[in-house]
């Protein structure tokens, strides 16, 4: 634990509310604010906008705000003026990305309460490249970046819109190390690319994987059993959950998830197995045969306790996947594409059964034939206590900050 003496006032700036956690972004960010919490700093997030149900029309013409406290030295306060949110709604109906966040902040156009913020803070954190260092007196103090990937690659991959904004995000992120005292990176693609466009030797780029709090994924006695009865499974029944937010890359690996369930249909009910896609990856809860989604749900970690494995199908995106953090976590045996696996140290076949398109068939002859159902969370749990230092988030912020001498 971090001494009184020796606590810093932090804040984290960003463009969205974050608690409660819903997608990995949130994981991310969230889970890193509490690890810098737990070592005793006074953290406050300072969110621009909110979610749909946070607004009223009265809160946004008088600049209401929200305040959450999160847990001890985390609070989290959410903007819910008229600006930031009519700006949020229309941007997101147009499929614009947030280059007006990234606008608003360096011409100096913020609520009064994070100008408040500014003042009081005595490190300041800007979570992912939209939100920009914002002029001022403030300016001066010691800014940092969370990255959660190169978000330039993402745009790239993203709709034709989104494509057109790539370039202009590139630049953006290649300034990022002039900009910023420091950039906390999530994966070795980002820190390499933020390395490469330093211009000093300064800089560290310390690497803060998309880790979690393995506290977080502890579930009360009969959880399982409650929500694989919900689920019309038994014990002779095998679940994969596949966790995912709307992010493209996970909903065009729900395609061909649905695709994979149609075609072999015959396979997985003659063993039992089926696939649960948790989240908002899917807009619906719906049941298709062996395929099961739920839509949105307030809280994912019961339904990790009620499978028996993760599953990441993805094969495109940026930075790392915290959904695999997450399974870990939960003590889940992992089966997943090499591509869902980047930025994570687990290698194939010790850490996790390994598939690419067609070949997921052989993976689930595999995980339902060679283990039983405890010898895999034998497997699990070996896994986790094999590579903890590099998927617990206390211990990734805690080797994070510690060369540094702004969080001394």
């Amino acid at each position: 634990m971090t001494s009184n003496r020796a606590a810093k006032r932090i804040l984290l700036l960003s463009g969205f509310r974050i608690f409660p956690v819903f997608t990995g972004g949130h994981v991310h960010s969230g889970g890193v604010a509490q690890a810098l919490a737990k070592m005793g700093h006074e953290v406050r997030i300072y969110s621009l906008a909110g979610r749909q149900g946070d607004y009223s029309l009265r809160g946004m013409m008088t600049g209401a705000r929200r305040i959450d406290v999160i847990s001890p030295n985390l609070t989290e306060e959410t903007n819910l003026g008229l600006l930031y949110g009519v700006l949020q709604t229309l941007m997101r109906r147009f499929d614009i990305p947030r280059v007006w966040l990234h606008g608003l902040l360096r011409m100096g156009i913020v609520p009064h309460g994070l100008r408040d913020a500014l003042r009081k803070a005595d490190i300041i954190i800007c979570d992912l490249p939209w939100c920009a260092k914002v002029p001022g007196s403030w300016s001066t103090k010691q800014w940092y970046m969370l990255s959660h990937n190169l978000e330039h690659r993402l745009l790239e991959q993203g709709s034709p819109r989104q494509r057109r904004f790539a370039p202009w995000m590139r630049r953006v992120e290649q300034q990022a190390p002039v900009v910023f005292s420091d950039i906390f990176a999530c994966a070795e693609e980002d820190q390499t690319f933020f390395r490469s466009h330093a211009s000093t030797g300064q800089q560290r780029f310390p690497l803060i994987r998309c880790g979690v709090d393995p506290d977080d994924y502890k579930v009360s006695p009969g959880t399982r059993e409650r929500l694989r009865a919900e689920l019309g499974l038994n014990d002779a029944d095998h679940l994969l959950v596949f966790s995912g937010s709307g992010y493209a890359p996970n909903v065009e690996a729900l395609a061909t998830l649905r695709e994979f369930a149609r075609a072999q249909a015959d396979f997985l009910a003659r063993l039992r197995v089926h696939i649960l896609v948790l989240g908002s990856v899917a807009s619906a809860a719906s049941r298709e045969g062996a395929l099961i989604t739920t839509g949105r749900v307030p809280e994912v970690v019961p339904y990790f306790a009620a499978a028996d494995a993760g599953l990441n199908p993805v094969v495109r995106g940026s930075g790392s996947n915290v959904k695999v953090f997450e399974y870990l976590a939960a003590r889940l045996p992992i089966i997943s594409t090499p591509f869902g696996m980047r930025g994570t140290e687990l290698r194939a076949p010790e850490d996790y059964l390994s598939y690419e398109g067609e070949t997921l068939v052989d993976a689930i002859k595999t995980f339902v034939a060679s283990r039983t159902r405890w010898e895999w969370r034998e497997h699990a749990e070996a896994v986790w206590q094999r590579h903890s230092g590099s998927c617990d988030i206390n211990e990734l912020v805690r080797q994070a900050i510690a060369p540094l001498p702004d969080f001394q």
